[in-house]
């Protein structure tokens, strides 16, 4: 792992740390890139008794030492090349000044509102690729005019708005597309991309109109992918399974990134945590000052992004409609994301609901769902192991029968490559990351110790009611954790298995060991040994046990590194 990955965990450990221990909360972007606020936090926390945050700050103290070093050896590589001729000088200018112009290109072509277009019949989905800018296409001779796009990709805007053309230029160009060129068609969310290939002329159609309409498509065969911001309903599998195959099975569903919202409020407000329910009738109206929440007696300024926000729709999709509640009218509503982060900086009694990159200079609530869960803070740790109440999974959906170009795309979007790209679009990829736990009040006194003298991996297997068998992102996820455990040889794992409360007491506490051993069982046959295996039932739910989604997160296993 590079400096700079351990640095970041740190610092996620550090704000998670003040959180939970002194209720104290840091912005964990503004550790990462800003020195001046580092320092600052640094300082002041260097001055508190408390054994294991100093041996945190320790850590960091020694993290922040290798870019130092780093950066003098870069120091002498510029010396020892300003001697080298000015021919060669000149060349690399030219070769900055062209990444910068492609750059820039790029970024511009992502954010307009246009549609794709694809390759004629990709190699493979192994290589990284780079977007290459559109003046290429007056250069190319004889280019055959495009017929019918390729490659259809409907449903849902949270994946369609950024993440899906960003994937759909880095998979074609790894095939050796050159000249993208997106064009908005009759509706806003309907784009096309044309590209060359070769010597043809290729169209990749994308319509992101919404969830729904990728399984509708699919099934009229008017879309070869499906992307969705939910799972596919157990109605839409049994619609779809003559002609399309069984869109619930791993050959068929693809879990591209994670999402997870941030509920922010002003560094002043005291309010420390919320239930979602609580936070449905707040941005219903029903609850309109923070003096019915325990905090001063002042109106609730609601601040929300608008409707075509996939922000929103996240929201929208994991707190109103699970309540059936619909937003107040008289919620301000944002086009921007850093102006709704700004405005609740400027407002004491404002409260918004944000992305995780923007959580900037103000408070994210801890959120649980209901009395007998934890609150639990927004990180990407937590929503990349779904703890987190507001993080949610994003699809897509492949027939059985799909061409082979449509599979490798799937596959290229789950690869490490596609998922490294998930992460810059600003959602929550699959890769693997460690996390510093830390002693949790009422745990089992061996849960603590492993949290002492072990980290926590980002990824949580989980099962369906009643069963052994992974769900297919437990199944992707066991393929990322054999890598990583390849690549991190002197790691050892131990694995913790947690139930529903649904049942006996003794019978849930057997059924997570047998789900923890089915793990166990799984990665020794690759070669990767497991030093323990625990069982703690139902203890340390993590989600409310009254409903289908809360017992499905509840049942899972963890994994962690010594």
């Amino acid at each position: 792992m590079s400096s700079h990955t351990e640095l970041s965990a740190a610092l996620g450990a550090l704000a998670q740390l003040c959180q939970t221990r002194f209720q104290i909360a840091l912005s964990l972007p503004q550790l990462i890139t800003n020195t001046e606020y580092l320092d600052s936090v640094l300082a002041e926390l260097a001055t508190v008794d408390d054994a294991p945050l100093q041996t945190l700050l320790a850590e960091i103290r020694q993290l922040r030492v290798a870019p130092t070093v780093q950066a003098a050896a870069d120091v002498k590589t510029t010396v020892i090349a300003e001697k080298k001729p000015a021919l060669k000088l000149a060349v690399v200018s030219v070769a900055l000044a062209g990444l910068l112009g492609a750059a820039l290109w790029y970024f511009s072509a992502v954010v307009s509102e246009a549609t794709p277009i694809v390759v004629a019949q990709p190699n493979s989905a192994a290589s990284t690729a780079t977007p290459v800018a559109p003046e290429q296409s007056q250069e190319t001779a004889a280019v055959i005019p495009a017929a019918a796009p390729q490659l259809r990709i409907h449903g849902s805007n949270t994946v369609g708005e950024k993440l899906a053309p960003v994937l759909i230029e880095a998979f074609l160009a790894q095939q050796g597309a050159t000249a993208f060129n997106w064009q908005q068609q009759n509706a806003e969310v309907e784009r096309l991309l044309s590209f060359t290939a070769g010597s043809q002329h290729q169209q990749v159609q994308l319509h992101a109109h919404g969830s729904s309409t990728a399984f509708k498509d699919l099934l009229g065969n008017k879309a070869d992918i499906g992307m969705s911001s939910r799972r596919v309903t157990v109605d839409e599998v049994s619609k779809a399974k003559l002609n399309l195959g069984d869109l619930s099975k791993i050959g068929n569903e693809h879990i591209i990134a994670l999402d997870g919202l941030a509920i922010i409020v002003n560094q002043n407000n005291p309010l420390k945590a919320i239930s979602t329910e609580m936070l449905a009738r707040v941005f219903s109206g029903e609850i309109s000052r923070w003096s019915e929440l325990g905090g001063p007696e002042l109106p609730i300024v609601l601040l929300a992004r608008d409707d075509n926000s996939g922000t929103f729709d996240t929201f929208n999709s994991l707190v109103l409609k699970k309540y059936a509640k619909q937003l107040s009218a008289k919620a301000q509503r944002f086009e921007s994301s850093t102006d709704l982060s700004v405005a609740v900086s400027q407002h004491e009694a404002a409260i918004g609901f944000i992305g995780l990159n923007y959580i900037s200079y103000n408070k994210a609530l801890a959120i649980s769902e209901g009395a007998a869960t934890t609150p639990i803070y927004p990180t990407r740790f937590t929503v990349s192991t779904e703890d987190y109440a507001l993080s949610r999974r994003l699809y897509l959906y492949t027939p059985t029968s799909a061409s082979q170009l449509a599979k490798d795309f799937a596959q290229f979007a789950i690869s490490e490559q596609g998922q490294a790209l998930v992460e810059q679009t600003g959602l929550i990829s699959q890769n693997i990351r460690i996390e510093k736990v830390f002693p949790t009040d009422g745990a089992p006194a061996s849960y603590n110790q492993y949290a002492q003298s072990g980290q926590r991996l980002s990824l949580n297997f989980r099962f369906n009611y009643g069963e052994n068998d992974l769900d297919n992102k437990g199944k992707r996820d066991l393929e990322r954790l054999i890598r990583f455990m390849e690549q991190n040889s002197g790691r050892r794992l131990v694995l913790m298995g947690f139930s529903d409360s649904v049942g006996a007491v003794a019978k849930n506490g057997e059924l997570a060991m047998r789900r923890a051993k089915a793990v166990e069982r799984e990665l020794v046959s690759r070669g990767i040994p497991v030093v323990a295996v625990e069982s703690y039932g139902e203890l340390l739910p993590v989600a409310n046990n009254d409903t289908d989604a809360g017992r499905e997160r509840n049942r899972r296993v963890e994994v962690w590194v010594i």
